[in-house]
């Protein structure tokens, strides 16, 4: 069996890596699953995560007194005030860029949400800052450094950076395009805020596992702020111990182990393929062992000792390296989530699941070539009679005979496809899979901008958003931006909390409603049911289709009674639309909304139209109407362009598409081998045939010709297949990957740009595959090759 390793050292490295990318990826997706999991819970609850936060207008801040009053509370375990406040930062010429504030009472007992101090100072001075440290690589800040800010009533203060933080709970700069300081109390007075909190985070006593419980509490202190005069806000309680990012890591394993499992098949295909060519080249020889006396079982014991020959060296490749692609990987998707990984180590389960599969799945793989292959009778072996490789006895060898005007070589070449037919279409099978698959991350990932483009068309059809740090006369509003170049049209919003009744009187999840003119341009809704808002609706509501998948039970038509501002009122609902993941939204008239919330005719948010739709021009004028409300006092507290919000959005992306990316790559190389392999056996039986020809004058060129063109018809035909099966393919995973993370599907778009990359690939791979072989056989004497046996 040594031997056999050491004779055909390109063959044995050939079924080595066929196996190795099969234990490779899975090794790399298992042991990322378990790494990121472990990583991100434990990071996460070290840091003491709170169970709720709750929020309340800045007219209704409150005080120790308060927190120390929610604290006695039988229910809660500690509860924490903070004060926080949206300002923004300068980043360069007029780049100014969100940045929330946070006031922490005490940098020495910090209980909830606890964030750790990575450099410089541990708590700021007065009028500086520790900013988190996502955002410090955009800022290019060094420790001492100092910034512009502007608060919301327009004044401009400088802060020194004086330390950098890392906080887990706050989601990456990276995603949101905010940045996030903490500041004492005392610098957020001096910036012109006040210094009492206007959030409260809790830690409730009992079973904080219980997601429902935490709610029970959390609504049980909102009462008690209640009754103190204050009107807060609904509490958020999300999933207890759980990371918001952690489903998606968990569908990214998800799609990527379902990758890994499809490179372990074609693995599979490349090894009974290889096996069954040694198989046939080695008749003879099986044939003479027959004839001295040895058994079927003894001669299969011996193919299945090499197969695992090959699997232990393939076991010694992978193993390392599947560890050391893993800190690569996990350490990327660490990054891009802003926490850090403390260990790498993996369960023994994950190498046995590796061990698994370098052993047994190759030795399935093999088990009907080997046994077909050794049942063989004498004379059929040593007749060669069970090796030959026929062509002219189907249909499509006598199709290739009807082929003329081609020079020789060429028709030689196309007659070799077919010669080892099972061959041929395990070759293509393999090549086809893995093409079709290649092709299907390429329209994955044109699906995910597309979706991007059509999400921000439908439910973001502007071009900028202000903020208003407080309401103004709508049409004042409305007619001063107008007023600006560059504006075409303008339109007021407003949007609020609130929640739906249910039938047990019990309160809904939040409901974000958004108050808008029913003759709307910046929604372009796509209607599941029912219709849009009309001008003469009075208490009309669209609903999304996350508050329809959490509440089933509503039906256009139904009346729903909705909490908001602390009065319940009713409401029709008359339609329902597409949103995207689970964003419980409602669409009002602006009008009648204005008459409920007791703000008629007031606005805090504009949304403007631009004559051009780039992020430089859109930027531009979002300046431009600042600058504008500046100077007629009206405040404005934070601007945004859909163009950079779809940058922000695509990178949340990023992860998808990487990921997919990697898998891509190891599908190519499974392609590539498979290809390969089939070439170097195909030259290898046919070296006496190649030292024939070149007895009777053919050139070594005219060789290379031969067997490079039987490649590049090999890898022609599995790219038509595989562009054939790509589409309902690259359908299918494009829906499965929208229900996945945005519970809708995808905008579908077929990536012609992936199938001319896989062409170019397949040919590509197809040359080198065939050339290498065919290159060696060209270099033996016609000696040698006429006494190859």
């Amino acid at each position: 069996m040594i031997g056999d390793l050491w004779s055909n050292k390109t063959r044995t490295l050939l079924v080595v890596m066929s196996i190795f990318i099969g234990i490779f990826a899975v090794g790399m997706i298992t042991s990322s699953q378990v790494v990121l999991a472990r990583e991100l819970r434990d990071s996460y609850i070290k840091m003491k995560p709170a169970h709720a936060t709750i929020r309340v207008p800045n007219e209704d801040r409150f005080d120790d007194d308060l927190v120390q009053t929610i604290r006695n509370m039988p229910e809660v375990a500690d509860a924490e005030g903070r004060s926080t406040v949206n300002v923004r930062v300068l980043l360069g010429a007029e780049d100014w860029r969100d940045l929330q504030l946070t006031a922490v009472p005490d940098y020495d007992d910090i209980r909830v949400n606890v964030f750790q101090s990575i450099r410089g100072a541990t708590e700021p001075d007065d009028k500086t800052m520790l900013l988190e440290r996502s955002g410090l690589r955009r800022l290019g800040l060094n420790v001492g450094d100092s910034v512009l800010v502007e608060l919301p009533n327009g004044k401009q203060r400088t802060l020194e950076m004086s330390g950098v933080v890392h906080d887990l709970h706050q989601e990456s700069t990276e995603f949101s395009g905010t940045f996030h300081g903490y500041v004492t109390p005392e610098t957020m007075e001096w910036l012109g805020e006040p210094r009492d909190y206007n959030e409260l985070l809790i830690l409730v006593a009992g079973d904080s596992s219980d997601q429902e419980y935490n709610r029970e509490v959390a609504e049980l202190v909102r009462d008690k702020i209640q009754k103190s005069g204050r009107n807060p806000l609904f509490p958020q309680v999300p999933t207890p111990g759980q990371h918001p990012a952690n489903d998606l890591i968990s569908g990214i394993i998800l799609l990527m182990g379902a990758m890994g499992i499809l490179s372990v098949f074609l693995s599979g295909f490349l090894v009974t393929n290889t096996i069954s060519a040694l198989l046939a080249q080695q008749i003879k020889q099986i044939g003479i062992m027959k004839s001295v006396g040895a058994q079927g079982k003894q001669i299969m014991q011996m193919y299945f000792v090499l197969v695992l020959c090959f699997g232990l060296i393939a076991l010694a490749i992978a193993l390392p390296l599947a560890q050391l692609a893993t800190r690569g990987f996990t350490g990327y998707i660490a990054f891009l989530l802003n926490f850090d990984l403390q260990r790498f180590d993996v369960p023994a389960q994950i190498f046995l699941v590796q061990l698994g599969i370098g052993l047994m799945v190759p030795l399935l793989a093999a088990f009907f070539p080997v046994l077909f292959g050794t049942r063989v009778t004498i004379r059929e072996a040593l007749s060669a009679e069970a090796s030959a490789g026929k062509f002219g006895n189907n249909m499509i060898d006598r199709v290739i005979q009807q082929v003329r005007g081609l020079p020789r070589p060429m028709l030689i070449s196309l007659r070799n496809t077919f010669r080892r037919k099972g061959r041929v279409v395990m070759t293509l099978v393999t090549l086809t899979l893995g093409g079709a698959i290649f092709i299907a991350i390429f329209s994955i990932q044109d699906s995910l901008l597309k979706t991007v483009d059509d999400v921000l068309e439908s439910l973001f059809n502007y071009d900028v958003v202000i903020s208003l740090d407080r309401t103004y006369r709508a049409d004042y509003l409305i007619s001063e931006a107008k007023r600006v170049p560059g504006v075409v049209d303008a339109e007021s919003w407003n949007f609020d909390s609130v929640r739906r009744i249910l039938p047990d009187d019990q309160e809904s999840l939040n409901i974000t409603m958004f108050a808008v003119p029913p003759e709307t341009n910046a929604v372009q809704p796509r209607m599941i049911e029912g219709r849009w808002l009309l001008p003469e609706d009075q208490n009309a509501l669209v609903i999304s289709t996350g508050v329809l998948n959490d509440d089933p039970d509503i039906e256009v038509g139904d009346e729903i009674i909705l909490t908001i501002r602390g009065r319940e009122e009713p409401w029709e609902v008359v339609g329902v639309m597409q949103a995207i993941g689970s964003a419980r939204w409602a669409y009002s008239s602006f009008e009648y909304y204005g008459r409920v919330a007791r703000s008629v005719d007031q606005a805090s948010n504009l949304r403007i139209f631009t004559e051009q739709r780039t992020l430089e021009y859109q930027s531009e004028v979002a300046n431009r109407v600042e600058e504008h409300f500046k100077r007629l006092g009206i405040n404005v507290s934070s601007t945004g362009t859909t163009m950079e919000g779809r940058q922000q959005f695509a990178a949340r992306f990023q992860f998808i598409v990487s990921s997919l990316l990697i898998m891509s790559v190891l599908i190519a190389v499974v392609g590539g081998l498979g290809l390969a392999g089939t070439m170097s056996m195909n030259v290898l039986e046919r070296t006496r045939e190649i030292g024939v020809m070149r007895a009777i004058g053919a050139s070594d060129g005219t060789v290379l010709q031969i067997v490079v063109v039987e490649g590049i018809v090999i890898g022609l035909i599995s790219w038509m297949l595989g562009a054939s099966l790509a589409f309902p393919i690259s359908k299918l995973l494009s829906d499965q990957v929208g229900l996945l993370f945005f519970r809708i599907p995808l905008s579908f778009s077929f990536s012609v740009t992936g199938m001319l990359y896989w062409l170019t690939i397949s040919m590509v791979l197809a040359a080198l595959a065939s050339f290498l072989p065919a290159w060696s056989a060209s270099r033996l004497t016609v000696r040698d090759v006429l006494a190859y046996e």
